[in-house]
C-alpha cells in the first residue's frame, strides 16, 4: 500500500512539473530531463510512468479538460432560463481559470497541436459538445449563427479576458465578470430578445 502511494505520488510531482513547464516554455520548448530536474526524480523514472513526452502532455490534457468539463456540467440548471444557463457557463469558466490558473492557460495553448492524441481529441469534443448543444437548444433567442460560432465567439472573449487578467490590464473582479458576462449575453441573443437572470 505505502508502495502504491509513493508511486502515485512520484506520478502527481511529474504531472505538476509537466504543468508548470509546459505552460511555461511550451511543448517544444520542454525537455524530459527539465521536468526530471523539477519533479526531482531521474529523468529515466519519468519513462516508467509515462512512454514518451506526448504521453505524458496527452494525460495533462485530458486531465485537465475533463476538469473543465465537469466544472461546467456537474450541477448545470438544466431546468433553468437560457440566461441562467449563460451566466451558469460563464461562472463555472471563470471559478475554473481562478482555481486552476496554470491550468487553464497550459488547455488553451493546446487547442489544434499535433501531438494531441484521439482520446485528448475526444475529451475536448466532449466539452465542445456540450456548450454547442446549449446554443443549438436556444437558437430560437440566439442570433442566427451555427451553434459552433456562438460558442466560438463567447469562449474567444473569456480567454481574451483571462490573458489581458494575466498581463495586469484586466482585473477579473466580480463586477467585472457579471458586466463581461451581460456584455456577452447582449452579444449572442437576438435584439428582441429580453431573458432576464
Amino acid at each position: 500500500m505505502v508502495e502504491k502511494s509513493l508511486k502515485l505520488n512520484k506520478s502527481e510531482e511529474i504531472l505538476t512539473a509537466a504543468l508548470e513547464l509546459f505552460t511555461a516554455k511550451g511543448f517544444d520548448g520542454t525537455a524530459v530531463p527539465l521536468i526530471a530536474e523539477r519533479a526531482n526524480v531521474a529523468a529515466g523514472t519519468i519513462y516508467r510512468y509515462f512512454a514518451s513526452k506526448e504521453e505524458l502532455v496527452n494525460s495533462l490534457f485530458q486531465r485537465w479538460q475533463e476538469n473543465l468539463y465537469d466544472k461546467i456540467k456537474t450541477n448545470f440548471p438544466i431546468d433553468n432560463s437560457p440566461r441562467e444557463q449563460f451566466h451558469f457557463i460563464w461562472q463555472s469558466m471563470a471559478e475554473f481559470q481562478k482555481e486552476n490558473p496554470l491550468a487553464f492557460d497550459f488547455l488553451e495553448m493546446q487547442y489544434n497541436l499535433p501531438y494531441l492524441d484521439k482520446k485528448s481529441i475526444e475529451k475536448r469534443a466532449t466539452l465542445l459538445k456540450f456548450l454547442t448543444r446549449f446554443a443549438h437548444n436556444n437558437r430560437s433567442i440566439f442570433r442566427k449563427l451555427p451553434p459552433d460560432a456562438l460558442i466560438a465567439i463567447v469562449w474567444g472573449a473569456f480567454v481574451g479576458l483571462v490573458k489581458g487578467s494575466r498581463s495586469g490590464k484586466i482585473k477579473l473582479d466580480p463586477s467585472f465578470l457579471k458586466e463581461s458576462e451581460e456584455l456577452m449575453w447582449n452579444a449572442i441573443r437576438l435584439p428582441n430578445e429580453t431573458t432576464l437572470i
